[in-house]
């Protein structure tokens, strides 16, 4: 889910890789809605666009859903867009990155960067990352000269070094990049990494438990915040963890009987929400202290983990239904 101008855009995935879009008003009308979408399954929102990722790449106008244009990647599918000085960077689930023209659509470039799965624009480079590896590349030139079929100049990079840690998406934060990790290959834990991107260099970790989840970040309580849970498709609890953004020092850790999902920060409150025995559920938790503030039930067991704060609502994705909590 995004959201954009009093909009919510939800993707929804069906069976046999296809997807509908959705644009939600605030106050629970559907905008417009394009059904049936094939091969989707990522949703990025850019200066009035709707970026889907998939084996073919599109663009919507996120007004009205009207197709701007629709183009078919040579291999892999499209995991993450971002848009910059006229080119779209688009990241997929092989190691091909495509540079695409931002008015048609069409590939202006691509260039294989090791399996890169996320993307995004940090000081006008771009900065990839895949499950074994974060890159930062000196790529802010005339015609993207470093990514035109030469390899890619490296700005910095940062790899595990434990091979069975596969590395989540990160969040990115005056100048640090914070990622989760799984642990695969039985390991028990695996950490939550600080790395400067600057300097280059990792500024501290902290081993959690063996499912690190991608953290929210408030720089101005400098607090790090993430959900860690044991191993294990049928995992039902995990803890929250508080963490010093500076020194990775735990400032406080609660509890939670249901499987989380990654935390989303809003007006001093960490919310968090994912199904338990009950149902769909939603935790608001004290930013200073995790004391609970209020649990909320939403649904059946199908919550996701998709978890939205705008204004004063909180938008909890399921299967196929789109609650609001005020």
């Amino acid at each position: 889910m995004v959201a954009a101008d009093g909009t919510v855009y939800c993707l929804t995935l069906r069976s046999g890789a296809s997807g509908d879009v959705y644009a939600v008003r605030a106050d629970g009308v559907t905008r417009w809605h394009e059904a049936d979408l094939d091969g989707v399954g990522s949703l990025d929102y850019v200066a009035g666009r709707l970026y889907l990722g998939g084996r073919t790449f599109r663009a919507l106008d996120a007004a009205s859903g009207t197709a701007l244009f629709e183009t078919k990647l040579p291999e892999g599918q499209a995991y993450s867009a971002v848009e910059h000085r006229g080119t779209i960077y688009v990241a997929t689930n092989t190691d091909a990155l495509y540079g695409l023209d931002a008015d048609t659509g069409a590939i202006q470039w691509h260039a294989s960067t090791g399996g890169d799965h996320d993307i995004s624009i940090y000081q006008g480079r771009p900065l990839v990352s895949s499950p074994s590896r974060v890159r930062c590349y000196r790529s802010d030139r005339s015609a993207l000269r470093a990514l035109l079929g030469e390899p890619p100049a490296i700005h910095t990079s940062w790899q595990p070094s434990h091979q069975s840690v596969a590395v989540l998406w990160p969040a990115v934060v005056d100048g640090t990049l914070y990622r989760g990790a799984v642990g695969t290959g039985g390991r028990s834990t695996v950490p939550l990494i600080a790395y400067d991107l600057d300097a280059g260099q990792r500024r501290w970790h902290r081993e959690l438990a063996s499912y690190v989840y991608t953290p929210a970040v408030d720089p101005d309580a400098g607090r790090v915040y993430t959900f860690a849970r044991p191993a294990g498709a049928r995992t039902s609890h995990g803890t929250v963890y508080a963490l010093d953004s500076t020194s990775g020092a735990t400032v406080w850790s609660q509890p939670l009987g249901f499987r989380a999902g990654c935390p989303v920060i809003a007006n001093e409150t960490v919310y968090l929400s994912g199904p338990d025995a009950a149902g769909g559920r939603v935790v608001a938790l004290d930013g200073s202290t995790g004391a609970v503030r209020w649990e909320a039930g939403v649904g059946d067991r199908q919550v996701s983990h998709a978890l939205l704060s705008v204004g004063d609502r909180l938008y909890v994705g399921g299967a196929g239904e789109l609650t609001a909590l005020a």
